[in-house]
C-alpha cells in the first residue's frame, strides 16, 4: 500500500520478452533501501523488484498491468514517479494507494496561472462514478484532489510544490496517464447494491 506522495525517477529501459516485459529504473535516492521482492511504485503501478544494480530497479511487467497502463507508451530517459510502500509507521499524507491500476485517462487541457496549474483529464465512463468532488485520486500514482468533476472529465488544481517533485510537468495535451480511483468509493459501490 502507498500514499501517493512520489520521488522522481529515470526509465532506463523497457523490453520485452516471450514472458512479457522487463523495465528498469534509475532511482538513486531509493534503490539502495530495495531488496529483490519488496513492492515499488512506478508511475502507480504496483511492481516487485526482481533485481537491484548500484542506482538501478529491474522489474517484471506482466501482460495485465501493461493492458491497463500507460506503460507502452513511455521513452527511454523519461522521468517516472517511484514510490516505496507505506510502513506502519509513517504518515499518511496523502490518501490509500494500492497501485493497482483501474484504468488510463486522457490529459485535455492543462492551463497555467500565476500560482497553480489546471490539468483537465477525461476518465473512461465506468470508473468516473468512482469519483467524487474533493475526493482523493491517483495520476501517475500521486495522490491528488479532485476539483471538479464535468461529465467524464476531472479537474485538478496543481500546485507548484507538486509539479516541482513529479513527472506531471512533462504532460501534455493527448497524454495518458495511470488512474487509481480510490479505493474506499469502490468498496462502498460493490456493498452498497447487497444491503437491499
Amino acid at each position: 500500500m502507498f500514499t501517493g506522495l512520489v520521488d522522481i525517477a529515470t526509465l532506463s529501459n523497457l523490453t520485452q520478452d516471450q514472458n512479457g516485459y522487463q523495465l528498469s529504473v534509475v532511482a538513486p535516492s531509493l534503490a539502495g533501501l530495495c531488496n529483490k521482492g519488496d513492492s515499488v511504485a512506478i508511475d502507480g503501478i504496483c511492481l516487485t523488484v526482481v533485481e537491484q544494480r548500484d542506482d538501478q530497479l529491474l522489474f517484471y511487467v506482466s501482460p495485465e498491468t501493461i493492458q491497463r497502463t500507460a506503460l507502452l507508451n513511455y521513452k527511454n530517459g523519461q522521468s517516472v514517479n517511484v514510490e516505496l510502500p507505506l510502513r506502519p509507521t509513517d504518515r499518511l499524507g496523502g490518501h490509500y494507494v494500492l497501485g493497482h491500476v483501474d484504468c488510463t485517462g486522457s490529459v485535455k487541457t492543462i492551463q497555467a496561472t500565476a500560482t497553480s496549474w489546471f490539468f483537465t483529464i477525461e476518465i473512461p465512463e465506468p470508473f468516473i462514478k468512482y469519483v467524487v468532488y474533493k475526493g482523493s485520486i491517483a495520476v501517475n500514482g500521486i495522490s491528488l484532489t479532485v476539483n471538479k468533476i464535468q461529465n467524464t472529465e476531472i479537474e485538478l488544481c496543481i500546485i507548484p510544490v507538486t509539479l516541482e517533485k513529479t513527472n506531471l510537468s512533462h504532460l501534455q495535451s493527448g497524454d495518458l496517464v495511470n488512474i487509481e480511483v480510490d479505493i474506499l468509493s469502490k468498496y462502498t459501490a460493490n456493498l452498497l447494491p447487497n444491503q437491499g
